[in-house]
């Protein structure tokens, strides 16, 4: 499955919001991979098909930046067309080298489905932006070493490859660390790249251990018996995976919006949960060279893990998120407290669950 890294994103997302202004005339939408359909055009047979509560949409124009499709944001895609089914035109646009915060501070875009850290960063700028769901609720990171480790302690002295010193990976890999009574100096934390170069270094042997998407995990087990999985940062933290948001003011002023994609979010996740033969077909049309067999374990591991709740407490949370940001200040991805106390909404999806969306 195809997925690249935050890591080029990341670093260059630092210091950048700042300077919004040159940025708003500096970034074209012509400079990311995008996509994107409007009112009345046709919508997936398999979204179409799932029948639900709806959102009256008529009349509503929107941006909506995400990554890539791989098997856990799909969700992201699927609510799109659902918004476009319920009359919005919903304009998607897939970025690669530029981060869903940039964009929408540069008043590209409206709404954004992307990793939850972008509203720790972007509030820490003072962006004023709020977490209203979630297509992807669980971190989808994995710490996996060499067999012959067998707890994050043994991590002690050893190699663990890492993005770079910005990549939310090594955040985690030191987050584990720490947990374990280590500081990320008692590991040598070596820069490789994605998180398949990350997988391919662990099996090829150059380091001991690495922090890899959950998705490069069941590729990698494929592959080799050799290592095994230290930690699911998905089960051992309440740190929100990504996240959809938007200004606040952007909210306040488009209550149409905020409930649609609430109500999309939960049938989407609704929907993945109720049936895996409809999610892979999804999959596969979304995924290039996507592996059904990958796509069989991913699902499978993934709603063990409650990835995709309809529980509107579950989908995101404050306390996840205020958790977050506390990893993030003590790993230095920020370099002052960020008050999580606005940074998440859940209003939206308590009424789109009262209207029975995802029930």
């Amino acid at each position: 499955m195809k997925r690249k890294t935050n890591q080029m994103k990341r670093s260059a997302m630092k210091g950048a919001l700042g300077a919004s202004t040159a940025l708003a005339l500096s970034l074209t939408l012509a400079g990311c991979g995008g996509s994107a359909s409007g009112e009345g055009a046709n919508v997936d047979p398999l979204v179409k098909g799932y029948d639900g509560p709806s959102v009256d949409m008529s009349g509503v124009s929107l941006t909506l930046t995400t990554s890539e499709a791989d098997g856990l944001n799909l969700g992201s895609f699927w609510a799109a067309d659902k918004m476009r089914q319920w009359g919005a035109d919903v304009n998607v646009v897939v970025l690669t080298s530029t981060s869903g915060i940039q964009t929408m501070m540069a008043g590209k875009s409206d709404v954004a489905s992307q990793g939850a850290d972008e509203v720790i960063l972007g509030n820490a700028e003072g962006a004023g932006v709020v977490a209203i769901g979630s297509p992807r609720t669980k971190q989808s990171y994995v710490l996996v070493a060499k067999n012959e480790i067998n707890s994050v302690a043994d991590l002690k002295g050893r190699s663990i490859a890492m993005s770079g010193p910005s990549g939310f990976d090594t955040l985690l890999s030191k987050y584990a660390l720490e947990n374990a009574g280590l500081s990320d100096s008692d590991a040598k934390l070596v820069q490789v790249g994605g998180s398949p170069d990350r997988a391919s270094a662990l099996l090829s042997g150059t380091v001991d251990a690495a922090t890899i998407f959950l998705s490069g995990w069941e590729e990698l087990q494929a592959q080799t018996d050799k290592v095994h999985q230290l930690v699911s940062f998905g089960d051992s933290t309440d740190f929100p995976g990504s996240a959809y948001y938007a200004k606040a003011s952007y909210l306040k002023d488009n209550p149409t919006v905020g409930l649609g994609l609430a109500c999309a979010n939960l049938e989407a996740n609704d929907w993945i949960n109720s049936d895996e033969s409809q999610y892979l077909k999804y999959a596969q049309e979304q995924i290039e060279g996507a592996s059904v067999d990958g796509l069989k374990q991913l699902w499978k591991d993934a709603t063990a893990m409650d990835m995709w709740p309809t529980d509107p407490s579950q989908v995101i949370s404050s306390d996840g998120m205020d958790g977050l940001a506390k990893a993030m200040l003590k790993s230095g991805e920020i370099k002052k407290e960020v008050s999580t106390a606005d940074a998440v909404d859940t209003s939206f999806l308590q009424k789109a669950a009262d209207m029975g969306c995802g029930q």
